[in-house]
């Protein structure tokens, strides 16, 4: 008689409770809980929240700054600074590359957003698209930061999260090194009037349109910091 061969089980890993909590923060800043740009929960509010001790907190707050995905910011708090650690590596590689490659990037990034935002966008994303540029009319944010949520709401628009995700890491590399230069002229009227043509075009479904409108934005905003690009 054959003995039975006994099923090989593999022992299960237990995981740390400070590997628990940064799963749980990790998980909240992906669902935009709290959201790129927040600033957290101080320390003690967030070992309450999770019946947990303070250095169980640090440690898992530790590992998010390693990440990149916060940032301390002594006398402050801490602050998001990525939605994901996908969102981390591109910015480490946008920091590695030089301004004519990222402007590259941008545009054949934003040239096929704009298509399909022109093609999928529903009634709900006009809305929104229009709230985000009377903003940008109104300057109601300081810097670039409306017209930045303009762009951001036509990628969400093209209802693809990783489209949308990539552009954001995008943009806010843009913003953080190129906004002294470029919100001078990003609100002019010749800057407006292209913003109003691309909503009109995704409006009304045309998608080589608004390709086309996205070139010359991209190219304007060359143009106000100097650059030579060519599209």
């Amino acid at each position: 008689m054959k003995k039975s061969k006994t099923m090989e089980l593999k022992k299960p890993v237990r995981v740390s409770l400070s590997r628990q909590v940064l799963t749980a923060m990790e998980s909240m800043i992906r669902s935009g809980k709290w959201k790129v740009g927040d600033r957290i929960p101080a320390e003690a509010e967030l070992a309450r929240a999770f019946s947990v001790s303070h250095n169980t907190i640090r440690e898992a707050l530790q590992s998010l700054i390693h990440m990149g995905m916060l940032e301390a910011r002594p006398g402050d708090g801490t602050y998001v600074m990525a939605s994901d650690r996908f969102a981390v590596a591109v910015s480490n590689r946008l920091k590695e590359s030089e301004l004519p490659q990222i402007l590259e990037a941008r545009l054949a990034l934003e040239k096929e957003i704009a298509r399909l935002a022109a093609v999928k966008r529903t009634e709900e994303d006009l809305k929104e698209l229009e709230s985000a540029l009377k903003d940008c009319h109104a300057r109601v944010r300081p810097g670039i930061e409306d017209d930045m949520l303009f762009h951001a709401a036509v990628a969400r628009a093209t209802h693809n999260p990783v489209l949308a995700e990539l552009y954001n890491v995008v943009i806010r590399h843009v913003q953080e090194n190129l906004e002294g230069l470029l919100q001078e002229k990003q609100y002019d009227a010749g800057a407006m009037k292209l913003h109003d043509d691309l909503l009109d075009a995704i409006r009304q479904r045309e998608a080589d349109t608004a390709e086309n409108i996205i070139v010359k934005i991209v190219e304007f905003d060359t143009v106000s910091i100097g650059g030579q690009f060519s599209a």
